[in-house]
């Protein structure tokens, strides 16, 4: 057997491993949402305008921050909105992060991977 066709198998395997580890790290990107000592933290996109804490908040990306007791809401590294929360419970862990309105004014936020979520106490 040459040396050459000994070296295969174990790039293969090399190969293989790589491959695992670059998924592992892609998912790790691509969680949902991360928990924190202090709460939860995420990105999320909103798609039509929406009253948030009394404030106007257009369409676009924002990063979600909740602790035990309040949110915030930040878009391009700077806060334009908190509310005081209350964490309820569900049944079952959400499919994904999402704001969750009543005529146009976000009531509640619901995390990807998770079963608690927050209601916005005004």
């Amino acid at each position: 057997m040459s040396r050459r066709s000994m070296n295969r198998p174990m790039n293969r395997a090399m190969t293989v491993f790589a491959a695992l580890l670059l998924l592992v790290a892609i998912a790790a990107q691509t969680a949902p949402a991360k928990d924190t000592k202090a709460g939860v933290s995420t990105t999320m996109s909103l798609l039509n305008p929406a009253t948030f804490a009394g404030k106007q908040l257009q369409p676009g990306d924002y990063a979600v921050s909740v602790d035990e007791t309040h949110v915030t809401i930040s878009m391009r590294g700077k806060v334009v909105a908190e509310a005081p929360v209350q964490w309820k419970d569900e049944t079952s862990k959400a499919k994904y992060s999402a704001f969750v309105s009543e005529n146009n004014k976000i009531t509640e936020i619901h995390f990807g991977g998770k079963t608690r979520f927050v209601t916005i106490a005004e």
